[in-house]
């Protein structure tokens, strides 16, 4: 990591996918194909921790992201995908562990920006493998809108359920030629998310919609929570159930237990997600 990215003067470690300086930025990802209109859920994965307070708020709220310094509210369309903070180390406490809100994106209007990838890990180095120095984070944004999302995923997945097993259309480079570097950029930063990569994350793949706007409980339709949050053998949180209850929020929980790695509950998660979204005919 260290010879690939390099280090400032002061110790830093710096990623080879970086942010544009100067220059217009080239948008070659953009209208690749026309992709069916589908309606699909936004996923935001947090804490539970964070999600207990944004329960007690009754909406999701921006925070100030270090990658564009605006208030912003952060998804991925219908994936899962998530590194929480320490999300490799054993924790004995629950809020550390994932909750995931799937989100009806109908009423949210126009998103502030959709990539392909979580810009956050991008900049933090994550997806280094299949980058270029010379290929800037604003050249792979595609356009705001959510229609741009089924673009995307036509073009580079084919199918929903492809997109989101992380499996890229095997002929995606056939017809590209190869001065068209963007396409090659992303699918070798795409296919880090596949379960043949050394080190897969779901992140790579994974299409980020940021919003400048608060999104109300009322707009989530379901959630992913750890089985002892809500509904503890000695004693139901009925502070968060009638509060879910009132938004008219359903939910399924994975079988969580102290003293494992947040990480650690990604497969069941990711399957309770897919069965939940193969229920509602997107994927």
């Amino acid at each position: 990591m260290l010879e690939k990215a390099g280090v400032s003067g002061e110790g830093e470690i710096m990623a080879i996918l970086t942010r544009r300086t100067s220059g217009a930025r080239t948008s070659t990802l953009r209208n690749r194909v026309k992709g069916a209109s589908r309606d699909f859920f936004l996923v935001h994965v947090t804490s539970v921790g964070a999600a207990r307070e944004i329960i007690r708020a009754g909406k999701i709220e921006t925070r100030v992201c270090k990658v564009f310094d605006r208030q912003l509210v952060y998804f991925f369309a219908m994936r899962p995908a998530y590194k929480l903070r320490g999300a490799d180390v054993k924790r004995e406490i629950i809020d550390y562990f994932p909750f995931v809100f799937l989100v009806s994106a109908k009423s949210l209007g126009v998103p502030f920006h959709v990539y392909p990838f979580d810009t956050g890990g991008a900049l933090d180095g994550a997806f280094d493998d299949g980058a270029s120095p010379f290929f800037y984070l604003e050249d792979y944004a595609l356009d705001e809108s959510l229609q741009a999302v089924n673009n995307h995923v036509e073009w580079a997945f084919g199918t929903a359920a492809n997109y989101f097993d992380g499996a890229l259309r095997a002929d995606f480079t056939e017809s590209i030629p190869d001065w068209d570097v963007g396409p090659y950029t992303f699918a070798k930063i795409a296919r880090l998310a596949s379960v043949g990569s050394n080190r897969p994350d779901l992140r790579s793949s994974a299409i980020e919609i940021a919003y400048e706007r608060h999104v109300p409980l009322s707009e989530v339709e379901f959630a992913i929570v750890p089985n002892k949050f809500l509904e503890d053998p000695r004693g139901v949180n009925t502070e968060m159930t009638n509060k879910l209850e009132a938004a008219d929020v359903k939910w399924r929980s994975y079988e969580w237990h102290a003293n494992r790695t947040p990480a650690d509950f990604q497969f069941e998660i990711n399957q309770l997600v897919r069965a939940h979204l193969k229920s509602c005919g997107q994927i």
